[in-house]
């Protein structure tokens, strides 16, 4: 079979990554699919991967994946004849603190959501469920009995399979040696001299995907570490358990550890807390069902702790230790999506050791955006539009990645923070913040000021009753009652420019954007689908002039959208994000504070409208709007005069406040935030914004909204005690049954409680339950339930 000249979709790599999204193309009716492996099919990671696939995760979206991956493999085998080594043997999951029994518990509470039945058991049902540990530090374990295990590469073939039988073309041994483009969009795969000519090209070639999206000067920052387990030989006590008999999958994840049977002996793996991290320049090119030297030394101290957990190990022989890179991501998530910067050209990878577990639903969500233009289900934690260019640089790479993998198993608490590559992107008045005391956390490569009260009002972290409560409590207090800065520089800041602006973002934006210079509009931009892409406020500058404000995390794809919604329009955007502060200064003396910074006088601004103003040496414009739902301002300074407003606020008596204030009082006001309430999958109506929706003028995502009832809604909980400490996607009870998920949650320093904002299944013309219940790691907690801001309802 020669290769073709041209195809519809050209994947690049056949690991159980590739083979999923050719596979799931096919099976939705894509024709003309090619798939080509530099060496063999799953030659790279997928042939070493351990294999195991658990249900419960973090997410409602990993969950969601997992639990499609699960049912495919098992149709896989009655589709292609061609076994997946599925084994639904369970997994058993050890706490030996308090705080990992509270993490594995939330994990059971999550699943609960989605109809997943785990159970909470004792040391001594652990002991039961696998014989061999030693239990006598374990305080608590949960039992998931559908959890399992593939042997990876036989999946990998059977999606082979059953994407050749619906048509798709595989070619090994064959190389990309380059990606064509034409007029910026994707045109082409380069396989030496021939050419592929290709509408779509799709990445997934693993921990060399990052090389071959530079083909085409996209960015994919993934990088590769080291991943080591031991398989021993046969081991009496794994074959007392009888032939045909397995032990659950094992995780340790207080010892960094993860355990199963294996060929009657034992497969033990780690996470180990200081990762190796590998370049592909340090492999050799002809790279294929290969591994790294063993390296002993290293593993030594994980080989301890599986000594401690499974005695029996100190008997057994080892038959090897394996070493394998794996590709991560900066922040543990896997990227899936179209690149930002190429059009046409889709991107998946980074997938953090659960490739295997999330391949099936992953490809299949791939599959799908590749061929409607959008994603269909909720992806937002694994969309490659949340890495900006900015951080696809090799040295933050190089110092994160090992981090990445070391902190796999780390408990995910509320003010959890990476280490490595800190301060890539700071602030204008990031000196200032340091002065005042700030604690920061680094978010999408920026250092955000989330207290003012140091190490000291942070550590340790815990899943209760927080360090920083009664710091943050001061800040929210002068949010209100004083004049507090807030850093938001961060936030994406994009000029729109030309005689057809006003149309331009008329189309773009839900909102109209015909408005007075001087006047700022809130508005959301959506997709097709009428969900929420952004969301965004709108300065009108001039006649043809207007900048975007929207979330630090939002650029990325609000650029994107715009190239999309341009068409022939004589606009131009630039991305002006590090051109100026962004100055938050909240609470009721906000105004008497600016004035003692200058003898201009301070401008009498109505709500959403800005004008020039000058602060201290400073001179840039202030815009009448908080975030906190409090009084105050957003001042807009040029970068370079941005320390010399901010030494003179500090000079009137501004105080600080960070994320975390910030974050209490604008759930209290009820505001949306991209991300939590408003999501790709969440419409205007579901999220209480219809009044922002301009009907009949034409906008991108109205046609799905003109016939739109919403049965879903975004409501307000403030919970009956103090004990309650949601963090997000908590499911809520009513009437027994599941019926929504906490989006964002806070303390409440106005009702000494919690309070959080949920979407919950409201039909039209339902009735609002009052009371409800929300599962924190299995334990319900009342609370009451309004469609009002918290500050308003109760």
């Amino acid at each position: 079979m020669s290769l073709p000249s041209q195809a519809r979709t050209v994947v690049i790599g056949g690991g159980v990554i590739g083979c999923s999204i050719a596979y799931h193309l096919a099976r939705e009716g894509r024709k003309d699919i090619v798939v080509l492996e530099r060496s063999k099919l799953t030659s790279g990671t997928t042939w070493h991967a351990a294999g195991l696939v658990r249900r419960l995760r973090p997410s409602a979206t990993l969950t969601k994946l997992i639990n499609y991956s699960i049912d495919l493999y098992g149709e896989l085998e009655r589709e292609t004849g061609q076994a997946t080594g599925w084994i639904q043997t369970g997994s058993l999951t050890l706490a030996t603190n308090e705080d990992r029994l509270t993490n594995i518990k939330r994990q059971v509470s999550l699943g609960r959501a989605f109809g997943l039945e785990a159970e909470v058991v004792d040391a001594k049902r652990a002991k039961e469920l696998w014989p061999l540990i030693e239990v006598d530090d374990v305080i608590g374990a949960v039992w998931s009995p559908a959890d399992g295990r593939v042997n990876p590469s036989d999946v990998a073939l059977a999606l082979s399979k059953g994407a050749r039988a619906r048509g798709v073309q595989i070619f090994e041994d064959t190389r990309v040696t380059g990606l064509q483009k034409k007029g910026g969009r994707i045109s082409g795969v380069e396989v030496g001299d021939h050419v592929i000519e290709a509408d779509e090209v799709v990445i997934a070639c693993g921990l060399w995907s990052r090389e071959v999206a530079e083909m085409a000067g996209a960015h994919m920052p993934l990088y590769a570490c080291e991943h080591f387990y031991i398989l021993t030989k046969p081991l009496p006590e794994v074959q007392a358990l009888g032939k045909g008999a397995h032990l659950p999958t094992l995780n340790d994840q207080d010892a960094f550890l993860y355990a199963r049977d294996d060929v009657e002996g034992l497969l033990v793996g780690s996470f180990e807390p200081h990762a190796k991290g590998i370049s592909t320049r340090d492999l050799p090119a002809d790279f294929s069902f290969d591994l790294l030297d063993e390296d002993w030394d290293h593993f030594m101290p994980m080989m301890e702790n599986a000594l401690r957990r499974i005695p029996a190990l100190e008997q057994a022989e080892v038959r090897m230790l394996l070493n394998g890179p794996e590709s991560f991501t900066l922040d543990s998530q896997f990227m899936l999506g179209e690149s930002p910067e190429v059009p046409g050209l889709f991107l998946m990878g980074g997938m953090n050791s659960t490739g295997i577990a999330l391949a099936g639903g992953a490809g299949k969500a791939m599959a799908e955006w590749i061929i409607t233009g959008e994603p269909t289900m909720e992806l937002n934690e694994a969309d490659i539009r949340r890495f900006s260019p900015e951080m696809n640089v090799l040295g933050a790479l190089e110092a994160r990645i090992p981090e990445v993998l070391g902190r796999h198993y780390d408990n995910p608490y509320p003010g959890r923070s990476m280490e490595t590559a800190r301060g890539q992107r700071r602030s204008p008045i990031h000196a200032g913040l340091v002065a005042a005391g700030a604690r920061f956390e680094s978010r999408g490569g920026w250092e955000r000021a989330v207290h003012f009260g140091g190490e000291a009002a942070h550590l340790p972290l815990s899943f209760g009753v927080p360090a920083w409560r009664d710091q943050v409590g001061a800040e929210v207090a002068a949010c209100r009652n004083g004049a507090a800065i807030l850093d938001q520089s961060a936030f994406g800041k994009i000029m729109v420019q030309g005689p057809d602006a006003c149309t331009f973002l008329n189309r773009l934006c839900a909102a109209q954007m015909d408005i007075a210079q001087g006047r700022i509009a809130y508005s959301q931009i959506l997709n097709a689908r009428g969900g929420v892409e952004s969301d965004v406020t709108v300065q009108r500058h001039g006649p043809d002039a207007y900048l975007v404000i929207c979330g630090a995390g939002e650029v990325v794809r609000d650029l994107k959208r715009m190239r999309e919604t341009r068409g022939d329009l004589r606009v131009e955007f630039t991305d002006v994000t590090s051109g100026y502060a962004v100055i938050g200064l909240a609470g009721a003396k906000a105004r008497e504070v600016l004035q003692a910074t200058t003898n201009a006088p301070v401008p009498d601004l109505k709500r959403f409208h800005f004008a020039p103003i000058e602060v201290g040496l400073a001179r840039g414009w202030a815009g009448r709007l908080s975030f906190t739902g409090e009084e105050g301002y957003e001042l807009y300074i040029p970068a370079d005069m941005a320390m010399a407003a901010h030494e003179a606020l500090v000079a009137a008596g501004a105080s600080h406040a960070g994320l975390y204030a910030s974050g209490s009082l604008r759930i209290e006001s009820g505001f949306r935030a991209f991300g939590h309430e408003l999501t790709p999958g969440t419409t205007p109506m579901e999220a209480g914004l219809g009044a922002f929706c301009a009907m009949g003028t034409g906008f991108v995502g109205e046609e799905a909204l003109r016939d739109h009832n919403p049965t879903r809604r975004i409501v307000t909980l403030l919970f009956d005690t103090p004990e309650a400490l949601p963090i997000h996607d908590e499911p809520i009870y009513a009437g027994g049954k599941v019926i929504g998920q906490v989006t964002s949650a806070a303390w409440s320093y106005r009702y000494a409680r919690s309070v959080a904002l949920a979407i919950i299944d409201l039909p039209p013309g339902g009735d609002l339950p009052e009371k409800v219940e929300v599962e924190i790691a299995c334990t319900r907690y009342p609370a009451t339930a309004s469609l009002k801001p918290a500050k308003e309802a109760f």
